[in-house]
Parts: structure tokens; C-alpha cells; sequence
């Protein structure tokens, strides 16, 4: 839910002369914008300290006041759901110098095996300044300022059920209750039950073996239920005829090239691309990629000294591919083929004029090694405002067999990229002269391939790795398909490259960390490591030479179900503790179900429902109360069917424009952060991820206690399963969803940033209600018997748990952040450019972990890693929890739980408990039955 708006970090380049290019930036809540300018680095300077004062040139744009908490202490109750109105934002200016075509004095040196252009020095400017703007204000639209509770305190009046005080009945247990045995050593990694007297309590996955984990969910329109609009308040971009009435995707990697001003960076790591449309600039695609000594770093903080966050700098135009013929205005790009991981643009000269040639065609996936551009009977230009110090055309490289032509370009900072051109049958050989400074170009058509690549610092005098570049070079991706299986606690997944291109290379991408660990024995092999390139906030990408990536992720939680799970001895519960869960869930169970749940947004009423789920859970499996089950299943079901009929307070349309379902509220209020931006595709996974537990919830009680027709999951099904559609619809085969909306399979999670301009991507703030759908995706699948969506769920997790620990939850001797920033645990607001230790609705500490705490459910232990959890507690809560006294300090217990059960338990069972602890998505019954769970109700 708290995922998605922009901070934006606007950046530019802040490059030599007066020109300036001004880009419309996301609006910012506030006009305020505090700008502070700051002297030029000189392009040779040393990379700065890790907690030094930003060393950058041009202006920073910070508003850190609109950062400051809530107060820590206020009642969850009393919580304002006030949504911030948009407002003028700031706008970012890029300096460049002029973009020439003139002609100036070029040096040509002439050798057997190369050629070497090396244009004259400027002498009316200084040397170029390479580093750009840094905007550090959180912009907050489709996040409003409000803490992550969802109901209203059930102590007061009108949330009491009077009606349940008049059936509750009496227990007493007098025995100790086993609910989980050991686990056997071999199987302690996925942390299985096995008790064989209550069968019940072993949760195995309906089919060992999944070969397609892919398969639709269904492939009919969505029900009736949900009305119908065939508008969105976003515009799609230009797109053809052919592409129209298909799903495109809201929360992938390259939407800043879909919508606003289309000219926010794309960042397909390790590069950042972007449509340069603006006045007074070059027309055409340009890009960059950062060393980290261009980074800039935020200020340490106490208790850790780790820096509070740190950014790249954007709009850097070190090379720019575009046409002669290309002229802002009569120019236009257009995109098709929106995948997961890949999208096609096309830049044509004049469409009006053809469609067929005078186009440039690039296609950007994650991960690729080349900027590959289709050129049709176009003039080709390069574009840099860096400006070139030399460009050598390269004779005699292993490529040339192909009919290749090589150019060495050093730019003024140091940074040096090699070009490839294959030109088609017809077509003459690409010839490429320095025109300025500024400018490199041909008088001829061309029709062929251009390939560009860059050679990161480190390995730039280093013959193997161009060697790699030689030998990939023709080879390009146009799209990216990802399958899997699962076979008892492992899975596969593959991407599946679809190679475009001249010759028989493999294609040429970037790996990051979290695939190089999983890499099987013979993609392992196909690992280029000599050639490495940083990516913008998840470490170093290594180059892999294939047409097919293989991950293999073992340990699979095919056996974590519905209750925590407890390695080693069993848990048991003493009477005491089963007493006073009795006596709590029979307290608690008085709350007014429907009422509590009957909010104005899905996020809120969803975490009520879960939470009264797990409560229902807790008095079927520990306490083994049936009646008391019974009771709380009609209640819960009787709040949940509101939402089954979608008569809710903002019920949930279809939309046919971008394809989704989503919430009514931007219809009726148009304001697009209403129910935290749902309606423009924001937080969906976080939203009806609660809904998709819940019902998994009542589906197994009622085949367990209460129903064997399976009448509730028939009537149910179809809804459910389009929330589960919306945001993981695993095929294409399904015409009416986008496949897998939020979760990105080549960076591990999701992203939570739907319909919104930023500066720096995407961004996600919460990963625990991340893997809390993938979590609840799998139950849901087991209930009603889809073996592909449970294998599917649980291959989820196994990722999200290998990349949230490389890369959100950080562990002492992480190195995908910089060093400065790992002592502080966790990432807190992630987005693709920049980290950002903060949330959405405030800078509290508890706030900041919290959010990647909850909700705690019997997943929460299966990627929290145990040595991560102590960690992070020892440093930020151990003695530190007194001053806060509201719900934030029962998420806080409950994920101690992991590392002092016990003392978890003992805290929520104790006489001086008090109910403001408990936020309004959670229960003191769950709580001491997680605790419990874990081996702390053994009093």
C-alpha cells in the first residue's frame, strides 16, 4: 500500500552553456522546494566518502520537513485518513551545451588496425560537468500520510457484537495441547509439520510435482459483479491498431515512457534510457550508466551511523542514438509489445509521411548488454553532452567476420562505449565521423543494427572484456518469456531470451546478484566475469552470454501452511496458555466484524477481515473449540460476502482501457490518490492480498468443521480468483489481465508504483505485504485445488526470500549497498534509482521496520532470516520499546517472537498488556498463538 508514489530524485545534467531544456516533474505537495546550489565536481574527482555532503553540481532539491513523523505515540484510532491534494511540483532543468551540427576541426590519426578521430578542446566553455540535480523531497501522491492500521479501536462504541456475548460458552482445558511435532532434520529447511494423529496440522501441497506452474487461472471475462469503464483517468501512449485492446502493463520498469511527459528515466539495469522530447534538446533515445563515485550520499543516523540514503544522478546524456532526420514535433515514438520484462519502441522521422521507413527501432528488456537500435533509411546521429575526447574506428576484432563495423568512443569523463553497426544486404557499411564535440554522424542512409555498450571503469583497459563485447555483438533481444516448474521444496524458472540479430551469437545480459547464486550448472558456465557493470541500487551485474537463463531455488515452503511452524522439539501449548487464548479470543470475538470492516478503501478493510481470519484459525487449530469457530466463521463470512457482492463503500470496477480491476473511488472523487492510489494501479498486490487470505481462511474452515458440498468456495471462487488474476495472472493465454502485474521475476519482488511519473522508477516500501500475497496466493491455491497457483506461490517465496535478503533486509556483510548504508537493516523505500530509509507516512524508527514486519503470519520466518531479525532487534528495539505505546509495538513483539518466543508470548499474555498495543490489523489472539506457535506457550 505505501509502495508507490514517487520521490522523486530529479536529477540532470548540469552540463557546460545556458541551454536549458525544462522537464515537467511529478507535482509535489508542496511549492516550497528549498534549492541549494552546489559547485561542479571536475569529471577526474575522487569518488566521495560515504557519509560526505552530497558531492554534487547543480541544484538539490529537498523538502525533508514533509518527512517528519505522526507523533510516535498517538493511538492507531485517532489516525487521520486525510488524502494529500496534488499540487504544482518542481521542475527539473537540464544545462546542456548547444547542440551544434556545425562542423569544428577533428585530428585523424591513421594505423593499421584503427582509426583515430580526436576533436579539437572546446575553449569558450569548462570541461563538462557530469553530475546533475538530486531531489530528495518525498512526494507522497497516491500515499497519503497515514499509519498502516486498519481499524478503529474495538473498545468503542458501535464495535461491539452484543449478540456473541449471549452464545459464548464456557471452556476450561486442563491438558497440554501438542500442534506441531518435530521436524525431521532432513527437512528442517522448509519447516514442515509432521504430526501424524492430527492431520489436520500437516500442510501438503496438492500435487508434489507441477511441470507448468504457469497455466491461466481462467481465461473468461471477469464477472459481472464488477461494472464495467472504458476509460482511465491515465492515457495509454501511442501504440498500434494491432495492440489496442490488449492488457498493458501498469507497474513494469519502462511506464515513465507511457505516461505524463514520457520522459522519466527507464532504468533496464544496469542502464538508464530516456526519450529525450523536450524543447532546445536532441531528439531520440538517449542513455547512461553511473560509476558509484557519482552517487550522492544522505546524512548518517544514530544508533547504526549508517547514511540515511543514497541516489544516482539522472538525465546524464553520455550518448544519445537519434537521426538527422528526426525533428521535435513531427517526430513520434511509438510502443507495442508490453511484457513483463521487455517493451518495443519505434522512433519514426515523420509518420505522416511512412510508417515502413524512416524509422528507428529499439527494444528495451532488463538486464541487456547492448542498446540496440533498427535503423530503416535513416541518417544516423550520436548525440553527447559529455563531449567526446576521441573515437577510434577499430579494425581487424574478431566480429568483423560478420560484416561489423567498431568504434571506440571516449567521452570527456574518462567513460568509454563501443559501437557496432551491421548494415543490411543493400546497404553500405556504417561510416562515422566526429562532426563536434558534441555530435558524431554519417552523411549516408543506413538501413542495419546499431549496438551500443558500455566499458565500466574497472575493466575498461581489460582485452577480455571487449573480447566478450566482439564476440556477442549482432545478437539482440526482442522479448522475454519466463517459464517454471516445481518438484516437491524445489523449483525453476528459466527466462527465455527470443534472439533477433545477425550471425550465431547468444545474447549478450546483466545478471544480478540474486541470479548468480541460483544459476544452475549450465548457465553458471555461460557467466562472463570478467565483464561487470554497478547497477543503480542492487550491487554489481555480471554479464552471461545465453539464450536461456536457469535459477533453481531449493527449500521451497511447500510445507508452512496455516500455523507458525517450530523446528526441532514440538510446540505445545500448557493449559494455562490455552486458557488465557480462550479467554482472549472469546473477549476479542465480541468485535462487530461487519462494521470493522466496513471502510472506504480495500486496504483497511481487507487487514480487518485477515485479522479476524487468523482468529478464527487460532480457535479451530490450537483450541480446537468448535463451537467458538463456528461463531467466528459466520461473522467472518457474513463481513466478507459485502465484499463478495461488491457492495462495499468504493466497490471495485473493470476497466478496459489498461485492463485491471480496481477501486471505484478515482471515479467518483478523481482523485487519484484515493484508497492509496488503487485506481491508478498502485499497492494492488498489498491490497488484495488480505482478501485472498481470508477467503483461503474461511474455504479451509468450512472443509474442515462445517461444509463438505464446498458450496462457499463454488459461490466464491470467480471473485476471488479475479483479484488474484489482476495481480498475478500467470499467462497470456488470459486476454484480460496483464501477466504478473506486480511481481518482477528478474528483480525478485514486486513493485508497488502503478500509474505515477518518478524520477527513480519504480519503488516498493513494504516487502513483508509483499510476500504476504505470494503467502496467501498459495493457501488460496491449495484450498480450491490449484496445484499450478500453490507451486506458483511457493516458487514466489523462494525467490522473494533470496532477493529481500539481498537487497531490503540487510544483513552485516551485505554488499549490494554501498558500506555506509548496510549497518542501517533495511532499505526502506526501494525504487530502482535511489534508497531512501523513510516511509510514506513517517520517519520514526518503528515506522521504518515496521512496515517490513507486518503482518506477521507463519511465512514472516521463512524469509525474516533469524540472523537478520537479531540483528536489526539488537540494534534498533532491544530496551528501546517503553516510549512506544501503540500498535507499532505489538508488530514489534510479534516479530521478536522469532527470536525469544517465550518472552513474545509472555509479553502479550501478561496482566499489564494493553489493547492500544495491538493495531487495528492484528489480534492479541494471533499474537500469543504466533508466539505460541514458535515454542512460547509452554508456561
Amino acid at each position: 500500500m505505501w509502495a508507490s508514489k514517487l520521490i522523486p530524485l530529479l536529477l540532470s545534467v548540469s552540463l557546460l552553456c545556458p541551454n536549458v531544456a525544462s522537464f515537467p516533474a511529478p507535482q509535489a505537495p508542496s511549492n516550497n522546494v528549498n534549492i541549494e546550489q552546489i559547485s561542479a565536481a571536475p569529471a577526474n574527482a575522487n569518488p566521495a566518502p560515504v557519509i560526505a555532503p552530497t558531492p554534487i553540481s547543480g541544484a538539490i532539491i529537498t523538502s525533508e520537513s514533509q518527512k517528519q513523523p505522526s507523533d510516535s505515540n498517538s493511538d492507531s484510532g485517532s489516525v487521520s485518513a486525510e488524502v494529500v491534494q496534488l499540487a504544482p511540483g518542481p521542475t527539473a532543468t537540464i544545462e546542456e551545451p548547444p547542440h551544434s551540427t556545425d562542423h569544428i576541426s577533428v585530428q585523424t590519426i591513421t594505423r593499421s588496425d584503427k582509426i583515430i578521430q580526436i576533436p579539437e578542446k572546446p575553449t569558450e566553455t569548462p570541461n563538462p560537468r557530469t553530475l546533475g540535480f538530486i531531489n530528495s523531497e518525498l512526494d507522497t501522491r497516491g500515499n497519503p500520510s497515514v499509519i498502516p492500521f486498519a481499524t478503529a479501536d474495538p473498545r468503542k462504541e458501535g464495535s461491539l457484537d452484543t449478540a456473541f456475548t449471549k452464545t459464548i460458552h464456557s471452556t476450561s482445558y486442563r491438558s497440554t495441547a501438542t500442534v506441531a511435532a518435530t521436524i525431521a532434520p532432513a527437512m528442517a529447511h522448509a519447516r514442515r509439520y509432521a504430526q501424524p494423529e492430527a492431520e489436520h496440522m500437516n500442510f501438503h501441497p496438492i500435487r508434489q510435482n507441477v511441470d507448468d506452474i504457469m497455466k491461466p487461472i481462467a481465461t473468461s471475462a471477469p464477472s459481472s459483479l464488477f461494472p464495467r469503464r472504458d476509460t482511465h483517468p491515465v492515457a495509454k501512449p501511442p501504440m498500434p491498431d494491432s495492440e489496442t485492446g490488449k492488457p498493458v502493463h501498469t507497474n513494469k520498469f519502462y511506464a515513465n515512457m507511457m505516461i505524463g511527459s514520457r520522459n522519466n528515466p527507464v532504468f533496464t539495469f544496469p542502464y538508464e534510457v530516456w526519450w529525450s522530447n523536450q524543447e532546445n534538446v536532441t531528439w531520440g533515445l538517449a542513455f547512461d550508466h553511473r560509476e558509484p563515485e557519482l552517487r550522492a550520499y544522505g546524512p548518517p543516523e544514530q544508533p547504526s551511523g549508517a547514511i540515511k540514503w543514497y541516489v544516482n544522478p539522472i538525465y546524464i546524456r553520455s550518448l544519445q542514438i537519434g537521426a538527422a532526420e528526426f525533428t521535435r514535433g513531427q517526430s513520434t515514438m511509438e510502443m507495442s509489445n508490453f511484457a513483463g520484462q521487455s517493451v518495443d519502441t519505434v522512433f519514426y522521422a515523420d509518420p505522416a509521411k511512412s510508417k515502413t521507413t524512416g524509422k528507428m527501432e529499439v527494444t528495451l528488456a532488463q538486464g541487456m548488454g547492448f542498446i540496440s537500435a533498427r535503423y530503416t533509411e535513416l541518417t544516423p546521429v550520436l548525440d553527447t553532452s559529455v563531449f567526446v575526447r576521441s573515437m577510434t574506428q577499430v579494425n581487424n576484432f574478431v566480429g568483423a567476420v560478420l560484416g561489423a563495423t567498431k568504434y571506440r568512443i571516449t567521452l570527456e569523463n574518462g567513460a568509454i562505449w563501443v559501437l557496432y553497426a551491421f548494415a543490411d544486404l543493400g546497404s553500405q557499411p556504417l561510416k562515422l565521423d566526429v562532426i563536434n564535440n558534441g555530435r558524431i554522424g554519417t552523411d549516408k542512409l543506413f538501413s542495419g543494427l546499431i549496438q551500443v555498450a558500455k566499458l565500466s571503469k574497472t575493466t575498461a583497459g581489460d582485452p577480455a572484456v571487449e573480447a566478450i563485447l566482439d564476440s556477442a555483438a549482432g545478437a539482440w533481444v526482442k522479448s522475454v518469456s519466463v517459464s517454471a516448474s516445481v518438484a516437491g521444496d524445489v523449483g525453476k524458472y528459466q527466462f527465455n531470451y527470443e534472439r533477433k540479430g545477425v550471425g550465431y551469437a547468444e545474447l549478450l545480459m546483466f545478471a544480478l546478484p540474486h541470479h548468480l547464486e541460483s544459476f544452475d550448472s549450465a548457465t553458471a558456465g555461460k557467466v562472463k566475469s570478467a565483464y561487470t557493470l554497478i547497477s543503480p541500487t542492487k550491487g554489481t551485474q555480471v554479464a552471461v552470454v545465453a539464450n536461456q537463463w536457469t535459477m533453481i531455488e531449493r527449500g521451497l515452503p511447500t510445507s508452512i501452511g496455516w500455523l507458525p511452524v517450530k523446528e526441532g522439539a514440538p510446540a505445545t501449548f500448557s493449559p494455562a496458555a490455552l486458557n488465557r487464548i480462550s479467554a482472549v479470543a472469546k473477549y476479542e470475538m465480541q468485535q462487530d466484524f461487519s462494521a470493522l470492516s466496513d471502510l472506504d478503501n480495500m486496504y483497511f478493510s481487507g487487514k480487518a477481515l485477515a485479522k479476524f481470519g487468523l482468529m478464527c484459525l487460532s480457535t479451530s487449530l490450537v483450541l480446537n473449540d468448535v463451537d467458538l469457530t463456528r461463531t467466528c466463521q459466520v461473522k467472518l463470512k457474513a463481513a466478507f460476502q459485502r465484499f463478495a457482492e461488491n457492495k462495499q463503500q468504493n466497490g471495485l470496477v473493470y476497466e478496459t482501457s489498461w485492463r485491471g480491476v480496481l477501486s471505484d473511488a478515482v471515479y467518483k472523487t478523481g482523485d487519484p490518490n484515493s484508497d492509496f492510489g488503487s485506481g491508478f494501479y498502485n499497492d494492488h498486490h498489498f491490497h488484495y492480498g488480505y482478501f485472498i487470505q481470508t477467503a483461503a481462511i474461511i474455504g479451509f474452515l468450512e472443509k474442515r468443521h462445517f461444509s463438505t458440498t464446498g458450496s462457499w468456495l463454488k459461490a466464491n471462487q470467480e471473485w476471488v480468483n479475479t483479484l488474484v488474476r489482476d495481480t498475478a495472472n500467470p499467462s497470456a493465454a488470459d486476454p484480460y489481465f496483464p501477466v504478473s502485474r506486480s511481481f518482477d521475476w528478474y528483480h525478485g519482488h514486486s513493485w508497488a508504483k502503478g500509474l505515477f511519473e518518478s524520477f527513480d522508477g519504480k519503488d516498493e516500501e513494504s516487502s513483508s505485504e509483499d510476500y504476504n500475497f505470494a503467502y496467501a496466493m498459495k493457501l488460496w491455491g491449495n484450498v480450491i485445488g490449484d496445484a499450478a497457483m500453490e507451486a506458483r506461490g511457493n516458487l514466489m517465496l523462494g525467490i522473494m526470500k533470496r532477493s529481500m535478503n539481498s537487497y531490503m533486509l540487510l544483513s552485516t556483510g551485505n554488499r549490494n549497498h554501498p558500506e555506509g548504508f548496510v549497518p542501517g537493516k533495511i532499505t526502506g523505500i526501494l525504487f530502482e534509482n535511489k534508497v531512501d530509509r523513510t516511509t510514506y507516512f513517517g520517519n520514526v524508527v518503528q515506522y521504518i521496520h515496521g512496515i517490513h514486519m507486518l503482518p506477521l503470519t507463519p511465512i514472516s520466518p521463512y524469509v525474516r532470516l533469524n540472523s537478520f531479525v537479531r540483528e536489526e532487534w539488537d540494534l534498533y528495539f532491544k530496551g528501546n520499546t517503553g516510549n512506544i505505546d501503540d500498535g507499532w509495538k505489538g508488530v514489534l513483539y510479534a516479530n521478536y517472537a522469532m527470536l525469544d518466543p517465550k518472552g513474545a508470548f509472555n509479553f502479550f499474555n501478561a496482566a499489564t498488556f494493553q489493547n492500544k498495543w495491538l493495531d487495528g490489523g492484528a489480534s492479541r489472539t494471533w499474537y500469543l498463538v504466533f508466539a505460541g506457535g514458535l515454542g512460547g506457550a509452554t508456561i
